[in-house]
C-alpha cells in the first residue's frame, strides 16, 4: 500500500470510528485495502472553475462596454446569463458561429425549459445586440443573429388600477411606512428600485417634487407627487427615530434603506389583505394611464416616467375602447 493510500486510511478510520462501532470500521477498511489494492491513490487539485467551455474574451469585452454604457447592474446580469447559457450550449468560437446555430439553440431552449415566446423573444434581442456590437467592433465579420426572425407573442394586457381600487388598497394599509409607499409609487409613476434609492435630500417639499438621481441607465430626472402622498410622507417621517438618510427604512433596527425587493414585498403584502393582485409596476401602470387620460401630453408623461422611446410610454399607459370613444365623442360630436 502506497504512502497516499496509508495516509487516506488512516484518516478514513478515524472518522468511521467517531461515528460507527469497531466491527463496522473493519469491515469497511477492509473493503477499501481491497478496492485499492494495486492502485496509486494520490490527493489531485480540483478546480471549481469548469474549464470548458471557455467564457470568450469578447463576452467580457462586451459586458464591460455595456457597464461604461450605464448598463444597470441587472441588465448586465442579464446579459451574462444568457450569453453563458448560449455559448456553454453551442461550444463554438464566436466567429463560427452561425444563424442556424442560434435557431437551434431558441428551439432547444424553448423545448427544454418551456419557456413562453416572451422569454424567447428577450433570448433572440439579447444575442442580436451582443453579435450585432461583436461585428461594429470586427470581432465577427456579420452577425449571425441579424438574420433570425422576430418572435411573435401576444403582449399581456397591463390593466391599471381603478380608482376603487386604489382606495381599497389604501384602504388595508395598517402602518404608516406601507401607506406612504402606496401614494409614493402611484404619485410618482417611479420604479420601484428609484423608490429605494431615494434619499431624504432629494425631496423638494416645496415643489412637491422628487429628483430621481439614479434613473434606468443612469440618467437623472424630477418627478412629482400629489397632496395626499406629501400628507402620508410627512406622518410616516415624523413617526421614525433614526437617522438614516433613505425615504423609506425597515420598521426595526437596523433601520437601514428598504431594497427593492422588500419593497415589492411589502406592496405584497397589502395586495393580499386587499385581495387586489398589485405589485410597485402596476401602481406605475396606473400612473402612466391617468396621465394619458388626464391629458398630460406624451413627450411629458414620457419624460416623467423616464423613458427613453415614447413607444414605451404607450404601452405602459393602457388606452381602452372607453378612452377612444370619450374622446371621438369630446371631438366629433
Amino acid at each position: 500500500m502506497s504512502s497516499n493510500s496509508e495516509m487516506l486510511r488512516n484518516e478514513l478510520a478515524a472518522h468511521l470510528a467517531a461515528l460507527f462501532p469497531p466491527e463496522s470500521v473493519r469491515a469497511v477498511l477492509a473493503v477499501f485495502d481491497l478496492a485499492s489494492s494495486g492502485f496509486d491513490i494520490s490527493r489531485k487539485p480540483v478546480s471549481l472553475i469548469p474549464s470548458e467551455p471557455p467564457f470568450p474574451e469578447v463576452v467580457k469585452c462586451f459586458l464591460t462596454s455595456k457597464a461604461i454604457a450605464n448598463c444597470s447592474a441587472k441588465t448586465l446580469d442579464q446579459y451574462r446569463y444568457k450569453l453563458t447559457a448560449f455559448f456553454q450550449a453551442v461550444r463554438k468560437p464566436v466567429r463560427q458561429v452561425t444563424p442556424n446555430d442560434i435557431r437551434l439553440y431558441l428551439y432547444h431552449y424553448k423545448k427544454a425549459r418551456s419557456v413562453g415566446d416572451h422569454t424567447l423573444e428577450h433570448t433572440r434581442i439579447i444575442l442580436h445586440a451582443f453579435f450585432q456590437w461583436a461585428e461594429e467592433n470586427e470581432y465577427v465579420p456579420r452577425n449571425p443573429a441579424a438574420k433570425i426572425e422576430r418572435i411573435r407573442y401576444q403582449e399581456p394586457k397591463r390593466a391599471p388600477l381603478t380608482p376603487y381600487e386604489l382606495e381599497e388598497l389604501r384602504w388595508n394599509c395598517r402602518t404608516l411606512r406601507e401607506k406612504a409607499l402606496v401614494d409614493f409609487l402611484f404619485s410618482t409613476g417611479c420604479r420601484v428600485s428609484e423608490c429605494a434609492g431615494t434619499d431624504l435630500a432629494d425631496i423638494d417639499w416645496t415643489a412637491r417634487s422628487v429628483f430621481i438621481r439614479h434613473g434606468k441607465g443612469g440618467k437623472a430626472r424630477t418627478v412629482y407627487f400629489n397632496a395626499e402622498a406629501e400628507l402620508s410622507l410627512r406622518k410616516y417621517l415624523e413617526a421614525r427615530s433614526d437617522a438614516d438618510p433613505a425615504v423609506f427604512v425597515r420598521s426595526r433596527a437596523p433601520f437601514c434603506r428598504l431594497s427593492a425587493r422588500s419593497i415589492e414585498l411589502a406592496v405584497k403584502k397589502i395586495s393580499r389583505r386587499s385581495d387586489i393582485p398589485v405589485c410597485p409596476h402596476r401602481l406605475r401602470h396606473t400612473f402612466a394611464t391617468a396621465g394619458i387620460r388626464g391629458g398630460i401630453p406624451l413627450e411629458r408623461l414620457q419624460s416623467l416616467l423616464g423613458h427613453a422611446n415614447p413607444r414605451t410610454t404607450l404601452i405602459y399607459a393602457r388606452i381602452d375602447a372607453a378612452d377612444l370613444q370619450r374622446d371621438h365623442q369630446r371631438v366629433y360630436s
